[in-house]
């Protein structure tokens, strides 16, 4: 029987996989904890970050298999949009909901960004086929 030996994904690379899965369910804690009296138009200003942050998850879901730089770009570049808007809205809150909803995703989300940049994340999504 021969060896097959398979790549191991850095731990950097897999903890930003892990905050990213941890952060889209964090939402998923968040609209039920929220959704209570919000009407339709409030319900959607409360998904719209959301819904990129469960794309970022998504995406994280290749990491470890054939994800390459482009999964890891598209990751970083939504992920900016998220906290830049994060960061707008912590800093226009009108309740302590609001900011702990954006504060969640600036606590989880800058560390993803900043594993996503070190070398050797670097390079496991430049690695050859």
């Amino acid at each position: 029987m021969s060896e097959v030996d398979r790549a191991v994904m850095p731990r950097q690379a897999r903890a930003a996989q892990l905050l990213l899965f941890g952060l889209a369910f964090a939402g998923l804690v968040v609209m039920l904890a929220l959704e209570d009296g919000l009407t339709s138009y409030g319900m959607g200003e409360l998904m719209a970050p959301w819904i990129l942050v469960w794309v970022c998850a998504l995406l994280a879901l290749t990491y470890d298999g054939s994800a390459r730089g482009g999964v890891r770009m598209t990751t970083i570049v939504v992920m900016v949009f998220v906290l830049v808007g994060s960061f707008n809205q912590a800093f226009g809150a009108g309740s302590p909901a609001e900011f702990v909803d954006a504060a969640l995703r600036i606590v989880l989300g800058v560390p993803a960004v900043v594993l996503l940049f070190l070398p050797e994340a670097m390079g496991w999504f430049d690695r050859a086929k």
